[in-house]
């Protein structure tokens, strides 16, 4: 079931300005506030969003609605567009913990046309650079995310000098297992989290994630997630400590 809407923004058009792109034929949009997004856009875009996730995932529902909206002022928005509409965005939270500053990503998507152009990677420097963490020290930043992609999780993990869970060597680290708990308590409240391989159950409910052929390393985390979280519906909590 998709849920791409006819009128979905093709561009925001003059009334916001593009970032600089890396890419010709890619208009990019930062929202450090994505309350600034008005009115009269968040349902197009939000239709497009929901339409990019359909076509990833095996969608029951609208992941982004109303009442769970990508628009409230906790979040963080990047937008990509090319001439035909949106083809990826990335959603982020900017957080103050016990432990300093954290980053969660909310979603990222993008259209299977465009992977394979470092869109993920340009939304990470983006997150990083737009959220203040890059201004800050090695090991300073708390970076998490949750997930059951094996491709998402080992492209996460390799901008982290340690994570938790740490699904290739089993090595334990107490602080980001506090700081899992923490971020997971802050952002998904009644929500429990299974120490220490991080489980959180029937995360993916209404969205079910398309399996493909994984190569190198995300061959090796996905081994490890099938063994951890054998259920389509839960996902991994992961934490690990920014390299900026």
């Amino acid at each position: 079931m998709e849920y791409w809407s006819s009128a979905m923004s093709r561009n925001l058009g003059s009334r916001y300005g593009a970032i600089k792109s890396p890419w010709t034929d890619y208009a990019i949009y930062s929202f450090p506030d994505a309350s600034r997004i008005e009115p009269c856009d968040r349902q197009p875009l939000m239709d497009a969003m929901n339409g990019i996730i359909a076509v990833n995932w095996q969608a029951s529902e609208p992941h982004w609605t109303q009442a769970s909206s990508p628009f409230d002022r906790k979040y963080s928005l990047i937008l990509v567009y090319d001439d035909a509409g949106l083809v990826a965005f990335s959603v982020y939270r900017v957080l103050q913990m016990s432990a300093g500053l954290g980053i969660y990503r909310s979603g990222t998507e993008v259209l299977p046309a465009h992977q394979g152009r470092g869109l993920y990677g340009f939304f990470t420097s983006e997150v990083l650079k737009s959220s203040g963490a890059a201004e800050r020290a090695e090991g300073e930043v708390l970076y998490g995310w949750r997930t059951r992609n094996p491709i998402v999780w080992a492209a996460n993990a390799k901008i982290c000098e340690k994570v938790t869970p740490s699904l290739l060597d089993d090595t334990q680290d107490p602080a980001l297992q506090a700081a899992c708990v923490e971020m997971c308590t802050s952002l998904y409240p009644g929500k429990a989290l299974e120490v220490p391989d991080m489980i959180m159950r029937g995360a993916y409910g209404h969205i079910k994630h398309h399996r493909q052929a994984y190569h190198g390393v995300a061959s090796l985390v996905d081994a490890a997630m099938l063994r951890k979280i054998p259920d389509t519906a839960d996902a991994l909590f992961s934490v690990g400590y920014a390299r900026l």
